[in-house]
């Protein structure tokens, strides 16, 4: 099959546990990404379907990657998973690097981004039984379930916990540069974030005032 290069900036630290941690189980980094990132567009598209980034927030995700300090490198994939990527990319107005960004860190799941996104960090019988799916008992038919479907369990507790795709899900501030679709009104400066501050202003207003005057009729009936 044919193939090409992509280049990609990832964020380093990151790259460097991820090559560690890809070495020590004896793959091919290259190979699983292509692998990875050709399985996963479907699942993209179902996420995004109707969504597109605005032009500021492709600009703001870009920017906030950059923060975080990436390093390039190059990732030998197949041209057809090549094209089928910069397809969605295009569709939705998506940060390529970003997306590979949030597959890796997927993909290497630490425990503190699990339980910060309240995602399950073991699979048992007694939790989120609808999505168990039986594993085979042979090591290397084992191997090639979890390779043609690698996010399965963190995708399905995704939708349990969350009701939402995994690609939807909202990252903290600090991970911003691995968002897919961000919503303007996280971004300071867009109308949109002014209009959510001033509700949430306002909000937080009326609960105060509820507040205070539940309070004081309180008071008086006791008068």
């Amino acid at each position: 099959m044919e193939t090409t290069k992509i280049t990609v900036k990832v964020f380093e630290r990151m790259l460097v546990g991820f090559d560690r941690q890809i070495d020590s189980l004896f793959i091919k980094r290259d190979g699983f990404l292509n692998s990875v990132i050709s399985k996963e567009i479907r699942n993209l598209e179902a996420d995004l379907a109707g969504r597109r980034n605005s032009a500021v927030a492709k600009r703001h995700i870009a920017a906030k990657l950059k923060m975080m300090g990436t390093r390039t490198v190059n990732i030998v994939v197949d041209k057809t998973t090549a094209d089928a990527l910069n397809k969605v990319v295009k569709e939705f107005n998506l940060v390529r690097d970003a997306l590979v960004n949030r597959l890796i860190l997927m993909l290497r799941s630490p425990r503190i981004f699990l339980r910060w996104m309240d995602l399950p960090e073991v699979i048992n019988g007694s939790q989120f039984e609808s999505m168990i799916e039986q594993m085979p008992t042979s090591p290397m038919e084992a191997l090639k379930s979890i390779h043609d479907d690698p996010l399965y369990y963190l995708r399905a507790g995704c939708e349990e916990r969350h009701e939402t795709g995994l690609y939807l899900i909202d990252l903290p501030d600090d991970f911003l540069g691995f968002s897919c679709i961000l919503d303007d009104s996280r971004i300071p400066g867009t109308e949109a974030h002014e209009k959510r501050v001033r509700e949430a202003d306002e909000l937080l207003a009326s609960l105060l005032s509820f507040e205070e005057n539940a309070f004081s009729g309180t008071a008086e009936d006791k008068g």
